[in-house]
This record gives C-alpha cells, sequence and structure tokens, in this order.
C-alpha cells in the first residue's frame, strides 16, 4: 500500500505547531480529491496560513516541498482516472473546459502589452521547462514564419547562459504552468535586476514567478500529479500563443503577411 500525506501526519502530529495543526485539521475536513489541484498558494490562502508555514510543514513531513506533498495526496484518493469506457468523453470534456477558461481569463490589455514588448525587443528569447519547454518552442515557430527572431532552448544551462547575456533592450517569454519552476524563477530574478521585460505565460496569477511580470498572460491548465502530462495543459498554452501570436502578427501588418508568403514558398519543395 502506497504511503500518504496522513501516515507521515500521524507521525509529527504531536510536535507540529499551533499553524501546523490548522493544516492538519484542513487536511482531514476536506476530500484528498479538491486539493489536487491547488498551487500552493491557493492551498495557504484556503488553509489561512502563509506559504512559508506551508512549505516549513511539507519539509516537517519529510518531503522536499510543496510538490512532493501534492504527489502523496494524491495516494489518498482514486478519483483521478474517469469511470472506465469513459475516458475520450472526459478528455473532451476538460480540454474544452480548460479553453473555455482560458478564453475568460485572457485580458487584451496584457495581450496587446505582451505583443509591444515582444515587437520592440532587441533580442526576444522564449523559455520553459519540461512540457512548457515544448509551448515555447512552438512560440518561437509560429512568430519565425512572420519575420519576428525569436529564440528557444531546451537545455536549461543554455537558458541560463542566453538570459544572463540579455539587458534592458532586450526580452523573455517564460512558459510555467505551476509559476513555480526553479529553473524559470531563478531566470526571472536575475533578468529582472538587469532591467529585461518579461511576459509571462502560467496557470497561477498569484505563483511566484507572476510577480515579476511585465505582461502577465493567464493559461486554465491544472492537473493532479499523476496527470501532469496531461495534454489539457498544452491545448490551454498554445491557444494563448495563437492569440498573442496573431496580435503580433496584425500589429506587424503587410511585413508579416509577405514573410508567411515567403515561409510558406520555402517549404512548399518539402512536400511531394
Amino acid at each position: 500500500m502506497s504511503e500518504t500525506v496522513y501516515d507521515r501526519i500521524a507521525l509529527i502530529e504531536r510536535y507540529a505547531t499551533k499553524q501546523e495543526k490548522v493544516i492538519i485539521q484542513f487536511l482531514r475536513t476536506h476530500p484528498a480529491k479538491d486539493l489536487l489541484l491547488l498551487s500552493i498558494t491557493e492551498f495557504s490562502e484556503k488553509v489561512g496560513v502563509g506559504d512559508a508555514t506551508m512549505l516549513r510543514f511539507c519539509r516537517k513531513l519529510g518531503l522536499k516541498g510543496y510538490s512532493e506533498f501534492r504527489f502523496l495526496l494524491s495516494q489518498s484518493t482514486d478519483d483521478q482516472q474517469g469511470a472506465a469506457g469513459n475516458d475520450a468523453d472526459e478528455i473532451l470534456s476538460n480540454m474544452v473546459t480548460a479553453l473555455h477558461s482560458t478564453h475568460e481569463l485572457l485580458r487584451q490589455e496584457e495581450i496587446e502589452k505582451a505583443a509591444g514588448i515582444a515587437l520592440q525587443a532587441r533580442r526576444l528569447y522564449a523559455l520553459g521547462s519540461g512540457n512548457s519547454g515544448l509551448a515555447a518552442q512552438e512560440f518561437c515557430n509560429k512568430v519565425l514564419r512572420f519575420g519576428l527572431p525569436c529564440s528557444y532552448w531546451a537545455d536549461s544551462h543554455f537558458q541560463t547562459i542566453a538570459a544572463s547575456l540579455l539587458g534592458a533592450e532586450d526580452a523573455l517569454i517564460l512558459f510555467s504552468v505551476s509559476g513555480g519552476t526553479k529553473d524559470m524563477l531563478d531566470i526571472a530574478k536575475h533578468a529582472i535586476q538587469r532591467g529585461v521585460k518579461l511576459i509571462i505565460i502560467t496557470n497561477y496569477l498569484k505563483s511566484p514567478l507572476a510577480k515579476y511580470a511585465d505582461a502577465l498572460l493567464c493559461v486554465v491548465a491544472k492537473s493532479a500529479p499523476l496527470n501532469s502530462g496531461s495534454l489539457v495543459s498544452k491545448v490551454s498554452q498554445l491557444y494563448v500563443i495563437d492569440v498573442l501570436s496573431r496580435e503580433i502578427r496584425h500589429r506587424m501588418g503587410k511585413t508579416a503577411e509577405e514573410n508567411l508568403k515567403q515561409t510558406a514558398l520555402a517549404v512548399m519543395d518539402k512536400e511531394i
């Protein structure tokens, strides 16, 4: 039988502080399946404690951090999967819901701000880790066809090296569903000190990464720990990429249209 959060709580409960007991009581009075999709900030707000208190609680349980806490919490419920034979309907419903919710949260002023930053940048880099890295690469693929130079690196070391050379005339587009990815946070912290403009695309508007944003675009892409590779999150990111790239295309006007024709002709010979 897999170990759960509650197994670890039983070991440390008698030594718990007053605030930690509040967290424990909250966990025992709320179904685990309702908590799996919460970021650390959302969880802390519901409990009524600070993020730092929640992190200390996770470490007191012998965990590395909140991500591992969510993973153990997921072992307490078997409701992450849909009913047998109904997976296709469930996945479709999740994707449609994610797209509608993302659409509702998008703000035209932030889209316009992000497009302006991208177009004014001397150098533009799109970066992300894991699945979000694929979204960053797709953004570069989109705008390259318009004639807007944008660079992408998959390796975290090259990401750090490239970002370290940027200045006040440059911009970064950082993709992170959680908004708490260490590599992206480190890059954002150093970039902001050098005046680099930051476009942040994330699920959690109150995440640590979001506070560094000059332009903030939200995706609705929550998933339980064991479903973190779900295409639902990618669909939401791709939708935002399409919206942002369309705004960039409109602003570039005839230049973008001419470049699209040239790139289409350039790859035509690749097809039979």
